[in-house]
């Protein structure tokens, strides 16, 4: 099947399905420009500027023990590079809004799919858009943690700002992870975008579909990818862009 064949065939799958679940992967941050610790380039490049892994400080562990440390490199590496929406991401709203889209479940924490407009969003482990004072509970924007000088505080009781994001080492909310299993459980489509069938993502929701068609739209191959119906290889919001849904 030619590329133009699968395009017209992922449309047609998409537009006539009742219950339209989306998987959106970390290759879809990146692709919009955020960092992903996950990467093998950005974790070298980390490594290199702090001496830490990513996966070190990006911890419960680190956070506890050296939190002046953690967000020194939290609003340096991860708030100021929350990337940009694309029309591929627009398109996601616009099928929310035709009724067709109904969950988009992401570990995404740059909250891409709220920021184009989609409200149907789980996002696993959490946002850099949300902190709170884990003692008196005050919320407070991501603005208020990107532009402090040093650790955020609390304005009201001098406690330090918890993001609301799972770190490595936490557990995720499992009222959450049901949700995420429910709307997986009730699709007909499932599509995959920035992601592969081996990715932790994946292997978490997949084995909870029930539907008809799976759809992979990713560029990079694996041979688990061979499990979905259809796979399109190339930079998921570039192809999204291109179905002219």
């Amino acid at each position: 099947m030619s590329q133009e064949e699968k395009l017209l065939r992922a449309k047609k799958v998409i537009e006539n399905s009742r219950y339209l679940v989306c998987l959106l992967g970390m290759r879809v941050s990146s692709q919009c420009g955020c960092t992903n610790w996950r990467s093998d380039q950005d974790a070298y490049d980390i490594e290199t500027r702090y001496g830490c892994s990513p996966e070190e400080m990006f911890s419960a562990e680190f956070y506890n023990t050296r939190v002046t440390q953690f967000y020194d490199f939290y609003k340096r590496e991860i708030l100021s590079k929350r990337g940009r929406i694309n029309e591929g991401m627009k398109i996601l709203k616009r099928l929310e809004d035709r009724g067709i889209l109904q969950a988009v479940i992401t570990r995404d924490i740059y909250s891409l799919p709220k920021r184009a407009g989609c409200k149907k969003v789980l996002e696993i482990h959490g946002s850099i858009y949300r902190n709170v004072c884990p003692k008196c509970r005050t919320k407070y924007p991501m603005k208020a943690v990107a532009e402090c000088a040093g650790t955020p505080k609390c304005t009201k009781c001098g406690t330090t700002i918890r993001l609301e994001v799972c770190l490595r080492g936490e557990m995720v909310n499992n009222a959450l992870l049901t949700r995420a299993v429910d709307e997986v459980g009730m699709a007909d489509t499932l599509l995959l975008l920035g992601c592969s069938m081996h990715s932790q993502l994946a292997k978490t929701y997949v084995k909870y579909f029930e539907g008809d068609k799976v759809i992979l739209i990713n560029d990079q191959d694996h041979y688990a990818d061979t499990a979905a119906d259809l796979v399109i290889d190339g930079k998921a919001m570039d192809i999204m862009s291109k179905l002219g849904l």
